[in-house]
């Protein structure tokens, strides 16, 4: 049987239509479906990963925090001598008076005792109605309070003033009376705490 031309031609494009057909849903489909799932794997790794370098960012600067602050709670500790040491604390009270050429004519240490520490509030809207707030923890140093009394005139006042406020030890003075009764001599009362950690805190 012989074709035509036309038919021929025909039957030629039937077959290449055919074989693109097939190829397309065989080959072309199937790759084209396994490349949009890759795609969509590489998306999602590429998130996971932001993801994890984020947390590892995060990590990083929680890390430096943290070693910030044992620096700062060294430097705060450092400050805070053991109780053991209250009589050193003290003469070096009586030795910065002396340097700083006043005449102490009281020096009386108080009972060392725990410091109020005030309930922590709860955040807002999770304080259950009724419900009494937790005590709140007691801090682990303990305050003593320092009465001195000293005189001299204005210049050595105020030098030995300013050496207790940057005394190695922390000092916070809580009451001040002064008393000018032959000048130029000043006669000052102070009432301080200061601050100890307890043995067991060491």
């Amino acid at each position: 049987m012989k074709f035509s031309g036309r038919e021929r031609l025909l039957v030629s494009l039937m077959v290449v239509l055919g074989a693109v057909a097939v190829w397309y849903f065989f080959a072309y489909g199937p790759l084209q479906q396994r490349k949009a799932q890759l795609t969509a794997t590489l998306q999602r790794q590429k998130a996971e990963l932001a993801r994890m370098e984020s947390i590892a960012a995060q990590r990083v600067a929680l890390e430096q925090e943290f070693a910030a602050r044992q620096e700062r709670i060294q430097a705060i500790e450092a400050k805070l001598p053991p109780a053991r040491e209250i009589p050193n604390l003290l003469r070096q009270m009586q030795a910065v008076a002396v340097e700083s050429g006043v005449k102490l004519t009281l020096l009386r240490p108080g009972p060392t005792e725990a410091p109020a520490a005030a309930p922590a509030a709860p955040p807002a809207g999770q304080q259950p109605a009724g419900q009494q707030p937790a005590p709140a923890q007691a801090p682990i140093y303990r305050q003593f309070r320092v009465e001195l009394a000293f005189e001299g005139n204005y210049d050595k006042v105020l030098t030995f003033l300013r050496r207790l406020e940057n005394f190695p030890r922390f000092v916070a003075i809580t009451q001040f009376t002064l008393a000018a009764q032959e000048l130029p001599l000043l006669r000052l009362a102070v009432t301080s705490n200061t601050f100890v950690l307890p043995e067991s805190s060491r």
